[in-house]
């Protein structure tokens, strides 16, 4: 399933539809406390082979602020897989308060495409109730599940 969300809900609900996985590649560490450490990783990604990656595979088991990235298109896809126990989310953080988008765990990767202006996204990664590792990537455009 897809969802086309207006600009004010862009990244809040940035992921439900569910599709497969597969390659790896590793995460520049990125600053953000505990989670910020190299952690296990969850099972790879499978990224459209000739998409622009506006944020590289990255990994962790804890919060996690993203790399901040611009769509150009009006419109990313993001993929994303968990294992473990807990609830993983992916939440926009210039909107902590907003809806976050669940990431089901030890299940297909999840995927969700996002309608966008082109200005600047910021997601996190949140781990609640649990040891969860999780794996996430954000590419250009709108992706076939």
């Amino acid at each position: 399933m897809n969802r086309h969300l207006s600009v004010s809900a862009v990244a809040a609900a940035a992921l439900l539809a569910a599709g497969c996985g597969g390659a790896e590649h590793a995460p520049p560490e990125r600053a953000g406390g505990p989670a910020a450490q190299p952690f296990p990783r969850a099972a790879g990604l499978e990224l459209p082979a000739h998409a622009a990656v506006l944020v590289p595979e990255t990994s962790g088991s804890g919060d996690l602020d993203l790399a901040r990235f611009t769509p150009r298109q009006g419109v990313y896809t993001v993929y994303a897989r968990c294992t473990g126990k807990g609830r993983v989310a992916v939440v926009d953080a210039g909107r902590p308060g907003a809806d976050p988008s669940r990431v089901a765990c030890d299940q297909v990767v999840t995927v969700g495409r996002v309608y966008s202006e082109a200005e600047a996204q910021a997601l996190r990664m949140r781990v609640r109730g649990g040891t969860a590792t999780w794996t996430v990537g954000v590419v250009a455009g709108a992706h076939d599940v």
